[in-house]
C-alpha cells in the first residue's frame, strides 16, 4: 500500500522528531506567506509513521526536502486560487473508493489498514485533495506534454533490448506496448510537473531557511 508516497513523495528513513528540543521559526517564504518550522516538523512526523520509524537523528538534509515539498504546495494552492480549482469532498471519497479497489479492498477494510500505519482519515484525505488539486492544475497544462508516438514506444523497447543479456528473455513489443506507454507517460507527466514548478518559483519569491540547527 502506497500511502507514504502519497503523503509526501520521498521517504525519511527513521526519524525522532521529539528528541531535542527546538524554538518555533520560520522555515520559509512562498510570496508573503511564512512556513513555520513546526509544520516541517509536523509533515516529517507524518511520513515517519508511515514508515514506523524507530528514534533516531533528524538530518538537516531530510528537513530540507519536507520544506521544499511545502514550498511546492503552497506554490500550487496559490496558483489553483488564481485559476479558482477546487476539489469537491465528493471526489476525494471517490480516490478513497477508487484507492480501496486497486489494494483489492473494500473501503473500510482500506482505511483500517491505514489506520495500522500511522494515518488518520482526516490526514489521508488532506494528501488526496492536495493530490487532485494538483492533477487538475497539470491537466490544464496537459497540451504543452509532448505526445507520445509509435517511435518512441519502439526506442523505448529497443532501449529495454539493448539492457538484458538475451533479447529473447524479453517479452513482446506487443506484450509490452501497455508498460511501455504507462511509463512514457509517467516521465512525461513529471517532466511536465518540473517545468511548470520551475516557472511557479520563478515568478514567486521563495526563500527556505533549513540549515544547520534545524
Amino acid at each position: 500500500m502506497f500511502i507514504a508516497p502519497l503523503l509526501l513523495s520521498f521517504g525519511l528513513g527513521a526519524l525522532d522528531l521529539q528528541s531535542s528540543p527546538y524554538v518555533d521559526r520560520v522555515a520559509a517564504l512562498v510570496g508573503d506567506h511564512v512556513i513555520l518550522l513546526s509544520e516541517v516538523r509536523a509533515r516529517a512526523s507524518l511520513v515517519a509513521r508511515t514508515q514506523h520509524a524507530t528514534l533516531a537523528q533528524i538530518t538537516d538534509a531530510i528537513m530540507r526536502q519536507v520544506a521544499d515539498h511545502l514550498v511546492e504546495e503552497q506554490l500550487e494552492d496559490m496558483e489553483a486560487k488564481r485559476l479558482a480549482v477546487t476539489v469537491a469532498p465528493d471526489e476525494v471519497d471517490h480516490a478513497v473508493e477508487q484507492l480501496a479497489q486497486g489494494n483489492n479492498t473494500s473501503v473500510t477494510s482500506f482505511l483500517k489498514e491505514v489506520d495500522k500505519q500511522g494515518i488518520t482519515v482526516p490526514e489521508l484525505k488532506d494528501a488526496l485533495h492536495r493530490q487532485l488539486v494538483e492533477s487538475k492544475l497539470l491537466l490544464m497544462r496537459s497540451s504543452q506534454m509532448q505526445r507520445i508516438e509509435e517511435k518512441d514506444l519502439r526506442a523505448r523497447y529497443d532501449q529495454m533490448k539493448r539492457q538484458v543479456k538475451d533479447p529473447k528473455d524479453l517479452k513482446s513489443y506487443d506484450e509490452l506496448k501497455g508498460e511501455l506507454v504507462n511509463d512514457l507517460l509517467q516521465e512525461r507527466i513529471q517532466a511536465l510537473r518540473e517545468d511548470w514548478m520551475a516557472q511557479l518559483r520563478a515568478k514567486t519569491y521563495v526563500e527556505v531557511r533549513i540549515g544547520s540547527g534545524s
